[in-house]
């Protein structure tokens, strides 16, 4: 029997689960579809960066997307190391336990780290349209650009602080020597490892398993207050302002429900998957393979959800959308401006 100790998993060794079936299910879910969605994510995920900075940090709603942008980037960039490492031909040439290893601190880890800073950042955008909904003439004073900024490296400092311990406890040496007169008592570096391993897991499993519920819980608070907001200003104001504040009520009611919809959507599976992992200990599962189709199943849904809002914002922002027009154009003239200096070749 194997055992997988970083995160608790026990597999059993069953030649049933060893078909050509099986590892082709892998492949195609690792390599194909990971490559894909991994690929558009990291181009889209671009966009969203550069255009952000293009419209500059005036507002800090744009600070928290631009948060959200290098999170869902920098998370897809990880998950392309996951499709290098587990295809057939690395799997052929090189040690499989070497492949775990270094996939385990050097892709995987990172990629759970920036989706986890994902999940705050969205958080911390729908909890600012809730402040903004609940208090919009306190909010300008409330949240400014620099606390966005404080408050979003203060989400990364966090996560990436908790991933930090699993390679602090990979890092020792093979032997610590302590002297203590006469005595001298060794440490096992593989039980500092385990500490530290420990917990980073308890601090990550808390995380995630809040993360979760209070995305639900502020998009539960934001659509009620909402519906609260345009029930009260539909008594104050006339029926012509009415109606045209209900159009952009409705706008934003719509772009919000989207984000918050997409995250709880594609974070759930993950959430479910965590929650039977704590509450099961020593879960068993039939194979390797079948653990690799398992997480890298949600993986690619994690994938999704980093992916999507591109679009979101391509069709409810007026905004993104003008700059991103502008950046569009600004680039296709450079490039015609550059090619309009080349030398014509007579054929």
């Amino acid at each position: 029997m194997n055992n997988f100790t970083e995160t608790g998993l026990t597999f059993r060794e069953d030649d049933s689960f060893t078909t050509n079936d099986i590892y082709m299910t892998i492949v195609f879910v690792n390599v194909i579809i990971s490559a894909v969605i991994g690929l558009a994510g990291v181009v889209l995920n671009l966009i969203n960066i550069t255009v952000f900075i293009k419209m500059g940090f005036g507002e800090f709603t744009n600070v928290s997307l631009l948060s959200l942008a290098v999170a869902d980037f920098s998370a897809l960039l990880f998950l392309s190391g996951i499709v290098i490492l587990y295809n057939p031909l690395m799997l052929q040439v090189a040690d499989i336990g070497m492949i775990d290893t270094i996939c385990y601190l050097a892709v995987a880890t990172p990629h759970v780290c920036f989706l986890e800073i994902s999940g705050c950042c969205n958080c911390l955008l729908v909890l600012e349209r809730l402040l903004c909904i609940a208090l919009p003439h306190r909010i300008k004073s409330l949240v400014t650009p620099r606390r966005a900024l404080l408050v979003n490296i203060s989400i990364y400092i966090y996560i990436i602080s908790i991933k930090i311990l699993v390679h602090i406890g990979y890092s020792v040496s093979n032997t610590v020597f302590q002297s203590e007169g006469n005595t001298t008592i060794v440490l096992d570096p593989q039980a500092i490892g385990k500490t530290m391993d420990s917990i980073s897991n308890v601090l990550d499993t808390f995380t995630q398993l809040t993360t979760f519920p209070l995305m639900v819980g502020l998009t539960g608070a934001t659509i009620r207050v909402f519906q609260k907001s345009s029930e009260w200003r539909r008594t104050v104001t006339s029926p012509t302002q009415s109606n045209a504040m209900s159009k952009k009520e409705r706008k934003l009611a719509k772009m919000v429900l989207i984000i918050s919809s997409v995250y709880i959507a594609c974070i759930f599976p993950s959430f479910l998957t965590a929650l039977i992992i704590l509450v099961f200990d020593n879960l068993s599962m039939t194979s390797r393979e079948v653990f690799f189709v398992t997480f890298t199943f949600l993986f690619n849904i994690d994938a999704i959800n980093s992916t999507l809002p591109f679009f979101i914002y391509l069709n409810m922002s007026s905004k993104f959308k003008l700059s991103f027009k502008s950046l569009f154009t600004s680039s296709l003239e450079g490039i015609a401006s550059k090619s309009a200096f080349l030398p014509y070749r007579k054929e």
